[in-house]
């Protein structure tokens, strides 16, 4: 399902002197949806003896959540012949090319959910639309979320 408004997704790489960055302001992408999946706890360590009821679990102090895929959908709209060079710097900018590494921190503002320890691990596009005035793009974002607990923060 497609959000109603569309919205930014902040990102900022891990080490200390990067910079927030912006999908919307610094690449010309809006987020158009984002799947934010449901918490899955790891899986626990059981043995299922015969002659037995149940299992046999080691249940922790402490239950650990599994880390997960995170999907974003990005929309592009601009002069002709401009997605291809967007797409591009955006690329370039979430595989770590630009020399800052690929460990991202991202912060979704409209539902106000952040992550740290994110990385892409897939970016595909469903379309190229161009008309005589201008092109739009859409594209898919598939980032691995390895710190499923801790919440972030980001602001531009």
């Amino acid at each position: 399902k497609r959000m109603a408004a569309e919205y930014e997704l902040l990102m900022r790489k891990s080490n200390k002197s990067s910079v927030v960055k912006s999908s919307m302001t610094d690449f010309g992408f809006v987020v158009c949806d984002i799947v934010w999946p449901p918490l899955e706890i790891k899986e626990l360590a059981s043995r299922s003896w015969p002659g037995e009821q149940g299992d046999d679990v080691y249940i922790p102090k402490e239950l650990c959540a599994e880390s997960y895929g995170l999907e974003v959908h990005f929309c592009y709209k601009g002069e002709r012949y401009s997605a291809c060079e967007k797409i591009k710097t955006l690329r370039d900018y979430l595989m770590g090319l630009d020399g800052d590494g690929a460990a991202l921190m991202v912060y979704d503002p409209y539902n106000k959910r952040g992550r740290q320890g994110v990385y892409l691990t897939k970016i595909e596009g469903s379309g190229l639309y161009r008309s005589n005035i201008d092109e739009v793009l859409e594209i898919t974002a598939t980032f691995r979320v390895s710190d499923p607990i801790t919440e972030i923060t980001l602001k531009v």
